[in-house]
């Protein structure tokens, strides 16, 4: 994962700016809902320190590529840090407050005695104490009082007529300076000087301010300080294995950062460590560390997917001396994720990477975290997956998809649509997500998540915990507990809800066949019997024989699939007679099928067979049951949830 951080540094860092890695670019609107072009602008919010108040500077047209660096929009820090920024989105208005006037105290209603910039200054940055910088920030907060005032107007511009009226006529002036029409949009603020002492006497940005820039190299950047060093010492770079003189504890600033995982002060997770080690323990180059910075940031601003409802980046790892253009790797990795992970009408995308391939092999990791961008916690890893792996996933659910949908009795393109207009869907994991209830007291217990990690990193999966997910599911429809969990859609009708659910099931199975990933993989095998060819079949059986081929049942399957059939006779029968609500599913036992239960069924079926005159339709499939069914040793062959699935696939087969 470094590494390839590192990698994506290095190619970031080609033609880049001094100040590129700490100012951050606004998202800017380019059209309102009319359709009219928007025009961008910047506020210059001038304190006149000669004047004694705080005016609205001529707007300034907005450029994306130059406004940000040219007035220093320094990126918001989170957390504890202090508000040292002079130039603001206007929605993070607060933070200029905060900067030159502090905050006041909730306790006491009291303001604070100066500014958050002046304030980091004395405790941490006293040597700039005697610049113009530190001069500026203490001769502004006496204008706190006027300031307050407008920064209100400015956060709040929409006034009632009584309010306008009792403004001042600076305060009207500074109201009507920052009106703007419908078609036009404050993007940032930037505060400016004027005080004729210093020979300001048009409005200075604080940018020009002897002491700012040092400031910000010293805080952001690490470097422009003004304190002696000690003679250069080469210390190995961990994340690199090279030498060299500037090797220094990692210190991230960002707290949103992929690099933000590594402990260097909490000792409960550093177990066996010296407190004092982990400046050792965390070495890395000054130079090797701003790539990993700009490498966690172009990965974690573009390359994320949701993975069973969790954020994950994409990271793949690349052989160590491998030409390989990242960017053109991972823009391939993040169209395939969308094919594997994400609900989409896709067919465009997936025929656009048909023939995409590298001669780079790689392995992929999916870092899954929570964020809300003022810490970064680690929360799943899927790791070393491999990218012919990964390839092969994507199109066995592709293929898998396009011959369901050829398979008789199953209206598979039914199943795989969603909403009133019918959207056809794809079949993929973000399906599979849809049929494995996560309860809502145990988000953290991702049962999904987990299933997923153990397919992507080719690990065997209990072919039993299948079936209890699906039990769980229908359990789920059955009794709507739909508000227990976080990730299944309701629906009204529950023969619908149980047709989706088992053939979604039974091709899920089929994936999981398909690359090994199912133990025990064998059940016991039975003696091969004399079978009718399928084309001597009539044309309703030969339906069905396909769909045992396809679907790889045994006997046991055979014989609790046509016990579905008989109850999906006499459940019509029974809505046919104004039933609606089919009594006879009441019958099954949706917490599992057992043999005493099954034997019940069958003979259930079979007074309702009586009670309706429905010999004829259900006289097959209770003949095909006895004889498929084993008396001896059943409970050894089938467990109770599966048994349960194959009955229900028997009851949702579409027969004309």
């Amino acid at each position: 994962m470094l590494q390839t951080q590192i990698k994506i540094g290095q190619q970031l860092s080609l033609n880049r700016g001094e100040w590129d890695d700490i100012i951050d670019v606004p998202t800017i609107e380019r059209q309102n809902k009319k359709g009219e072009t928007i025009t961008n602008y910047i506020l210059p919010l001038v304190f006149n320190l000669d004047a004694k108040r705080v005016e609205a500077g001529d707007l300034l047209e907005y450029d994306a590529e130059e406004s940000p660096s040219r007035f220093f929009n320094v990126k918001i820090q989170g957390g504890n840090n202090k508000a040292v920024y002079t130039c603001v989105e206007l929605k993070k208005f607060e933070q200029l407050r905060k900067t030159f006037f502090g905050v006041t105290d909730k306790k006491t209603g009291n303001n604070a005695l100066q500014g958050q910039f002046a304030e980091l200054i004395d405790n941490s940055f006293s040597d700039l104490k005697n610049t113009e910088l530190y001069e500026t920030l203490n001769e502004v907060y006496q204008l706190r009082e006027q300031s307050e005032r407008c920064m209100y107007l400015l956060a709040q511009p929409k006034l009632t007529d009584a309010e306008k009226e009792n403004l001042s006529e600076d305060e009207k002036q500074f109201l009507a300076s920052v009106t703007l029409r419908p078609a036009e949009r404050l993007i940032l603020v930037v505060v400016q000087v004027v005080w004729s002492e210093k020979g300001w006497i048009i409005p200075v940005l604080f940018s020009q301010i002897e002491g700012y820039q040092t400031f910000l190299k010293r805080k952001f950047i690490g470097n422009g300080s003004s304190e002696a060093t000690e003679e250069p010492v080469e210390r190995l770079c961990y994340a690199t294995g090279e030498r060299s003189t500037d090797v220094g504890e990692l210190d991230i600033s960002n707290r949103y950062s992929l690099n933000k995982m590594f402990v260097t002060t909490t000792i409960n997770y550093a177990s066996g460590w010296e407190c004092e080690g982990f400046h050792k323990n965390y070495q890395v180059a000054k130079e090797t560390q701003s790539y990993l910075e700009r490498g966690s940031k172009y990965l974690l601003d573009n390359y994320k997917t949701r993975i069973a409802g969790v954020d994950h980046c994409i990271i793949p790892q690349l052989f160590s001396r491998s030409e390989a253009d990242v960017e053109t790797t991972l823009l391939r990795l993040s169209r395939k994720s969308d094919l594997l992970f994400q609900y989409k009408v896709y067919q465009e995308n997936a025929l656009s990477i048909e023939d995409e391939e590298t001669d780079n092999p790689y392995w992929i990791t999916f870092l899954g975290f929570e964020s809300d961008g003022n810490f970064f916690k680690t929360i799943n890893v899927i790791k070393d997956v491999s990218r012919t792996h990964f390839d092969q996933l994507i199109h066995a659910f592709r293929r898998l998809n396009n011959d369901l949908k050829l398979l008789p009795g199953l209206n598979w393109s039914n199943i795989m649509s969603a909403g009133k207009e019918k959207t056809p869907l794809e079949f993929n994991l973000f399906t599979i997500y849809g049929l494995i209830p996560v309860r809502k007291d145990k988000e953290k217990k991702n049962i999904a998540l987990n299933l997923f990690k153990q397919i992507l990193e080719k690990r065997p999966i209990e072919r039993d915990n299948i079936f209890l997910h699906f039990k769980e599911l229908i359990l789920c429809h059955r009794f709507e507990r739909y508000g227990s969990y976080t990730n299944i859609y309701p629906n009204t009708v529950f023969d619908f809800a149980i047709r989706n659910a088992v053939f979604q099931y039974a091709a899920f199975l089929l994936i999981l066949k398909q690359f090994n990933l199912l133990k025990p993989m064998d059940a016991p095998q039975v003696p091969e019997q004399e079978v009718v060819p399928i084309e001597q079949l009539p044309d309703y059986q030969q339906r069905i024989e396909q769909f045992f081929t396809k679907m790889q049942y045994r006997e046991e399957h055979k014989a609790l699939f046509y016990l579905g059939r008989a109850l999906n006779v006499v459940a019509y029968k029974q809505y046919e007679k104004g039933y609606t609500t089919k009594p006879v599913l009441n019958k099954l036992n949706y917490n599992g099928m057992d043999k005493a239960a099954v034997l019940r069924l069958r003979k259930d079926l079979g007074e309702k067979t009586q009670q309706f005159g429905l010999h004829r339709m259900t006289e097959y499939s209770f003949r095909q049951f006895t004889e498929y069914f084993k008396f001896e040793g059943w409970d050894k062959l089938i467990k109770p949830a599966e048994a349960l699935f194959i009955i229900l696939s028997g009851y949702s087969f579409y027969s004309k």
